[in-house]
């Protein structure tokens, strides 16, 4: 029997930058709490869930589909709760950090704090994926692509992600397909295709997004091929939520 529980808008954020030293493209990865019920232990891009607060903000971008707008300041929030980064410039963003990720403040409150300026021209829509209807726990999530600010780092806020750290996505793949979902192991596979930072966003800008919402035949993720992803060994990967019964 099918699950008909409620869609939880969500946005995941893949941010990439040009590794100066030893070339080729690489993405910021972080690894989720073991005891975390969702996706615990598992190597996530930075995101999560809309908080209602986040709509009170109106980021806009008149270019984005249908549906991205809705979910940029959740963008932002967990991109910087989880990693420290802001995408854009602030004068104090640290020192009201733990205030946000405690929900003592919420995003319009804590721009006004830390007097940070967040930049929506920076995201880019990537993907957007929706969890099969089998599933107890379902999701809407929309993916962004980011460039890496200038004069930051990634600082985990060792809470829910207790460690960040930059890869080559292909590379990441093969040696830690076991620590990624398969929505994760998709966009990242995609990501793989570019071999630098302008040419992700160039293919992301030029590429039509399609929904997904992965159908499971005898055990096995299928996806619609017009979204524009290649097929994936699926043995072995982080399964994240539980199945009905």
């Amino acid at each position: 029997m099918e699950n008909q529980s409620t869609l939880i808008d969500s946005a995941s954020v893949l941010i990439i930058r040009d590794n100066q030293k030893t070339g080729g493209l690489e993405v910021l990865m972080g690894k989720r709490h073991q005891d975390i019920n969702f996706a615990g232990g598992a190597y996530v891009f930075p995101g999560g869930k809309l908080d209602q607060n986040d709509l009170a903000v109106g980021f806009q971008n008149s270019s984005f589909p249908i549906g991205y707008n809705q979910v940029i300041g959740t963008a932002f929030r967990e991109v910087f709760e989880e990693s420290g980064i802001v995408i854009g410039s602030s004068e104090g963003a640290a020192a009201f950090r733990q205030e946000l990720i405690s929900q003592k403040i919420d995003l319009a409150e804590f721009i006004k704090k830390a007097r940070v300026t967040f930049n929506v021209d920076d995201l880019v829509p990537f993907a957007r994926w929706v969890t099969p209807k089998i599933y107890t726990k379902r999701f809407d999530t929309r993916f962004f692509l980011a460039k890496m600010p200038i004069n930051q780092s990634a600082t985990p806020d060792q809470q829910e992600i207790v460690d960040a750290v930059w890869v080559k996505p292909i590379d990441f793949i093969e040696k830690f397909k076991e620590t990624m979902m398969y929505p994760t192991l998709m966009n990242l596979k995609l990501l793989g295709r570019s071999r630098s930072v302008e040419e992700a966003i160039t293919h992301a800008r030029n590429r039509k997004i399609v929904t997904v919402e992965p159908k499971i035949i005898n055990g096995v993720r299928v996806v619609d091929p017009a979204a524009g992803y290649e097929e994936i060994d699926q043995n072995y990967i982080h399964q994240g939520v539980k199945k009905t019964d």
